[in-house]
């Protein structure tokens, strides 16, 4: 029993001369040279610790690479390119000019002049009416014209040789101008049986054939002017303020898909359409090659306020609360963080109002490893132009705190 009393006593002093060991030891220790400092701490640090807070720190923050090597990023060069407000609408297409080619007289069909599709002048004859009794009443006409002047020549010899009264030839004048009178009448009942193109344009399907017995307002065909495509559209009234002729537009149609078609406002309807609070607008496109039809469903693109603005990728720019900052890249390849006022957007660009001159170079791939001041290393350099602008300074006022 004492000798287990005497084992347990030398165990305890045992350990408690190892713990007095382990915490004067390294007080106790002359201090270490150069040579004997542990990889990864300064000489005489404790274990555990790193090194000092000035020391290199290798893959830390600071927009550094690990040992000092610039940052890789890509640049953009910011330019000047045409910007503008655009307006989507849905607008149908119609001719410059259109008419259904109808008769004013009944008859026979006596002639038709044209093909399906064929393309006419202004006065060509579409289609004749068989007009035989107008055409003699025309001719009594002429013929009672011809007598009357003749009369008129023989009245004013008399009257010259005093054998006549002036109102006797008051009466044979007016009697040649009556005749006259009748002739132009007869003339145009006799026009009437004519059917003519009114201006020049594309004739559609005929819808008559010879002999057939047409009367007052009977179709013969259609006749469109598609040198220019009159298109019109609604858009809403908030944009009215913006509207005017000489707007350009841009249109699609599904049949020719990929293709625009360029034109301009030719007129904004005095009225807002009380049911849809929309504004009637009306564009005209040329068609000199005929393939836009009338009647055709387009999507129009309306474009307003277009004006020269510098833009930037959208890439380009950091957001930080409610402002927006570039780096823009100096010609000694430093990065500065440049704060930047932006405007109108669109996809994959930015319009930028202050902050930036055209030809500054700003980063759009790496920003997430730069910090002001930061060196770095354009990897798209030959994509680049090489005269970077002098003007490459920081050039906007204090960032927000």
């Amino acid at each position: 029993m004492k000798a287990i009393k005497t084992l347990i006593l030398l165990a305890i002093i045992v350990v408690a001369a190892g713990g007095a060991w382990v915490y004067l030891a390294p007080q106790l220790m002359p201090e270490a040279g150069p040579d004997s400092a542990m990889p990864g701490r300064s000489a005489g640090a404790p274990a555990g610790m790193g090194a000092p807070s000035g020391a290199p720190r290798s893959a830390m923050g600071g927009g550094m690479m690990g040992g000092g090597r610039p940052v890789p990023v890509n640049v953009a060069k910011v330019h000047k390119e045409v910007f503008a407000d655009h307006i989507e609408a849905i607008g149908t297409a119609s001719a410059n000019e259109s008419i259904t080619v109808t008769v004013r007289v009944q008859g026979i069909i006596r002639a038709i002049n044209f093909e399906d599709g064929a393309f006419v002048t202004k006065g060509t004859e579409i289609a004749a009416i068989d007009a035989g009794e107008q055409d003699a009443r025309l001719d009594v006409e002429l013929a009672n014209l011809d007598e009357q002047r003749k009369e008129l020549e023989r009245i004013r010899g008399l009257y010259k040789t005093s054998n006549v009264s002036q109102s006797r030839l008051d009466s044979s004048i007016a009697a040649v101008r009556k005749a006259e009178a009748n002739v132009e009448a007869a003339r145009a009942r006799v026009a009437d049986y004519r059917i003519t193109a009114p201006f020049d344009g594309i004739l559609g399907t005929r819808k008559v054939s010879v002999g057939a017995l047409v009367t007052p307002g009977t179709v013969i065909t259609t006749l469109d002017d598609v040198s220019v495509i009159k298109l019109d559209f609604a858009v809403p009234e908030n944009f009215l303020s913006s509207l005017r002729p000489g707007l350009d537009i841009e249109a699609t149609a599904a049949a020719y898909p990929g293709e625009l078609f360029k034109g301009e406002v030719i007129a904004v309807d005095s009225r807002v359409d009380v049911v849809t609070r929309t504004v009637a607008i009306r564009a005209a496109i040329p068609n000199a090659d005929g393939r836009l039809k009338p009647g055709m469903l387009m999507v129009v693109d309306l474009i307003k306020d277009r004006q020269m603005s510098l833009m930037v990728p959208e890439e380009a720019l950091v957001p930080e609360e409610d402002h927006h900052f570039v780096y823009l890249v100096t010609a000694d390849d430093v990065a500065e963080r440049v704060l930047v006022s932006i405007g109108r957007r669109r996809v994959g660009s930015v319009e930028v109002l202050e902050g930036l001159n055209e030809g500054d170079l700003v980063v759009i791939e790496g920003t997430q490893s730069l910090r002001p001041k930061a060196k770095v290393n354009v990897m798209n350099k030959d994509q680049i132009s090489q005269s970077v602008p002098s003007a490459n300074i920081l050039r906007p006022g204090p960032e927000p705190s």
